[in-house]
């Protein structure tokens, strides 16, 4: 099963039984048996780096998308490039993910036990959680923001509306509470099934912009489709791009903080994976923009694929209608993306134009090769450290 993804939760648990990998995605399963570990492992080796630009959909065998299910996102394939690389323990992997997902929703779906078997395996070792985005509108936000594209929850909602929005949203006491609340139950699960050596590795977010030039300040993403649809073109300022950069680390604040407040609960079990500085000089505005193929900016934007997105966005009735305002009826992004899935049904141009879509501002295979490095080096120094023989009490989240 495919849904897809765009911030929230991101889990590879690693067993010897299974790793599987959750983030706010929908739902991918590769199960794989001891019998076809050996050509699974070839099968990855062969297409690991088309499953980064083509979302990981046409290189994987035995994958059916479902017309109710958008494709996987691009935002997981750090933990793609991270299996098999941690050794001695073998790994078998499956993946799971759910779209549009929140702290609550996490908690309220993917923690459940429909979602853990098959995912979780027998033992889990560790999970890498990425989440928070959603909470914030982080998607929205950049659509509106970005590339003038309305918001579907209110269409006559502008930028600068957002953006405070945004802000207040990562700078709540809610923000870190929920963040705690996700943490310990993951936690929770993780123990009951691998006992007190069970780890939680929380991924930060990377800053998009180069905020210090000036020669974005009359760069506009806007894209050449919906252009009836489309509210007037943002640039991107310095201001702009500052507060963009501003809600990234706040995003990373809020986890840090999170994750440090967990942790007095189970020490040595939970850890923060900042990667923002390894993006440095890989960010947009380092260079001329727009430029959709440069192969140093490590974010995806719209490409030369703009004509054949519209043309697939034009023949969706429900995009007219929730974009345009002229009707009352209003669609959360995560429904949105379910409406594009089912017009995309199982056709392979539109799944692609799809993949086009949506994985605007997510990493490329480069970036993902840096976050992968930095979740297996973290991964790799923590993994054989014992846990305390006496486990304080897990923190309230709600204190």
């Amino acid at each position: 099963m495919h849904r897809t993804s765009f911030r929230g939760m991101l889990a590879v648990i690693l067993s010897s039984i299974n790793l599987v990998f959750l983030s706010d995605a929908g739902i991918i399963q590769i199960p794989q048996t001891a019998d076809d570990e050996n050509a699974a492992s070839t099968r990855r080796s062969q297409n690991g780096l088309v499953w980064a630009i083509r979302m990981q959909l046409d290189s994987v065998q035995g994958i059916k998308f479902k017309p109710s299910m958008p494709p996987a996102s691009a935002m997981t394939e750090h933990t793609r490039l991270l299996n098999g690389h941690l050794q001695p323990r073998p790994s078998k992997f499956n993946f799971v993910a759910c779209s549009g997902d929140t702290f609550q929703t996490i908690i309220q779906k993917q923690l459940q036990p429909a979602y853990l078997r098959p995912a979780w395996g027998d033992r889990p070792e560790f999970v890498s959680l990425s989440m928070g985005g959603n909470d914030i509108g982080f998607k929205e936000l950049v659509t509106l923001c970005i590339y003038s594209i309305p918001n579907p929850m209110d269409p006559f909602m502008e930028c600068d509306d957002a953006l405070a929005r945004s802000q207040r949203l990562v700078n709540s006491p809610d923000f870190v509470n929920d963040a705690i609340s996700v943490i310990i139950a993951t936690l929770r699960q993780g123990t009951s099934r691998h006992g007190r050596s069970f780890k939680i590795y929380v991924t930060g977010y990377a800053q998009f912009f180069n905020e210090q030039t000036t020669q974005c300040n009359g760069v506009s993403f806007r894209p050449d489709f919906l252009k009836r649809l489309l509210k007037a073109k943002q640039y991107l300022t310095m201001e702009k791009r500052q507060a963009l950069n501003k809600l990234a680390r706040d995003l990373n604040t809020g986890l840090r903080e999170a994750v440090m407040k967990a942790s007095f609960g189970a020490p040595d079990r939970v850890f923060f994976i900042d990667y923002d500085r390894q993006f440095h000089g890989h960010r947009f505005c380092d260079r001329v923009e727009p430029n959709p193929n440069d192969a140093e900016t490590w974010f995806f934007t719209y490409g030369a694929n703009q004509a054949a997105i519209g043309d697939f966005l034009d023949s969706i009735p429900q995009v007219q209608e929730v974009l345009s305002g002229h009707s009352n009826r209003t669609m959360s992004y995560a429904a949105l993306l379910q409406v594009f899935a089912e017009a995309a049904g199982d056709n392979k141009e539109k799944r692609d134009i799809l993949v086009d879509l949506t994985r605007v501002f997510h990493p490329k295979l480069a970036g993902h090769r840096i976050i992968e490095r930095r979740l297996r080096n973290v991964v790799t120094a923590t993994r054989a450290r014992p846990p305390p023989l006496i486990v304080a009490p897990v923190v309230d989240a709600k204190a």
